[in-house]
């Protein structure tokens, strides 16, 4: 069995409450409570892709260490093993979500046109007509359908075939929000600051000198500061704060893992600057955290 990494879910760890409709390697969610999304108030990574649909109210979250705004007519989307977090949001956020596996979809013949994954990638969260959302939602209340009515000898084949569908409508969404991109050019700030973020998800754990990844960007460390700042809003060492802060949370929320552990594993000195780190970052004491 393949072992799940530290703050990673599957589909069979989503609650009832959120999944009435669920086989495996699929499943379709409401989100209608801040409570009823699992580990929602600390950073996680899911293993399977999420695709959800925001009826109502607004949420703050970051994907991969990138701040987003979730509203109303918004698209999200989140890949296997990205770092997710909730940030701040409405009480009265509404999303609805399909929930599935590469493994899910592996014997379908999908087509070339399937390769808007990695146009997905670059675009999480996009902004969708009244039409597109009605369209798309229309996929889910026939999905619940089916899982009422189908007999279950047939209830994979008929979910796989509408989310095939539902796919297909997703890539055409997509292939008209890329053909308005492609009218503007990335500038080579921006190209250097997506550079950076596929270096820092990759070494965080053990670089969090700037010279480092300026290093690995044949720039200097002043010149990839900059940038960065001026592309994000945020400095170099926010960014790499924010990384390691994030899988901090995660180790002290879902492992019994140490101070002492904990400092080693994301490489710092000692306990002592790993608990200061912690609390300059969050005001609280890594106990206090994984008490809260």
């Amino acid at each position: 069995m393949k072992k799940k990494r530290t703050g990673q879910f599957t589909i069979a760890d989503l609650p009832e409450s959120i999944t009435t409709y669920k086989v495996k390697d699929f499943a379709i969610a409401s989100r209608e409570k801040r409570d009823e999304v699992i580990a929602f108030e600390h950073p996680f990574s899911f293993e399977g892709i999420i695709f959800a649909v925001c009826k109502k109210g607004y949420a703050k979250v970051k994907i991969d260490l990138e701040e987003y705004t979730i509203e109303t007519n918004n698209l999200l989307t989140i890949f296997p093993n990205q770092l997710f977090e909730h940030i701040d949001g409405s009480e009265d956020f509404v999303i609805e979500m399909l929930v599935f596996t590469f493994d899910f979809l592996s014997d379908l013949k999908t087509s070339s046109n399937f390769r808007f994954f990695k146009s997905v990638a670059k675009n999480p969260l996009i902004k969708i007509t009244d039409d597109d959302v009605e369209n798309l939602l229309r996929y889910h209340e026939f999905i619940k359908e089916i899982f009422e009515k189908a007999k279950p000898e047939f209830l994979e084949q008929i979910i796989k075939g509408i989310l095939y569908a539902f796919l297909a409508e997703t890539a055409s969404i997509y292939a008209g929000q890329s053909a308005v991109e492609k009218k503007k050019s990335s500038s080579r700030g921006e190209k250097m600051a997506e550079e950076f973020l596929l270096l820092l998800k990759e070494n965080y754990k053990t670089e969090r000198k700037a010279s480092f990844y300026a290093d690995k960007m044949f720039i200097t460390p002043k010149y990839l500061s900059y940038t960065l700042k001026k592309v994000t809003g945020r400095s170099i060492n926010v960014w790499l704060e924010d990384a390691i802060l994030a899988e901090t949370k995660i180790l002290l929320k879902l492992t019994n893992l140490t101070s002492l552990q904990i400092s080693e594993e994301l490489n710092f000195p000692n306990p002592s600057y790993f608990g200061q780190f912690f609390k300059k970052c969050t005001g609280m004491t890594p106990k206090e955290y994984r008490d809260s």
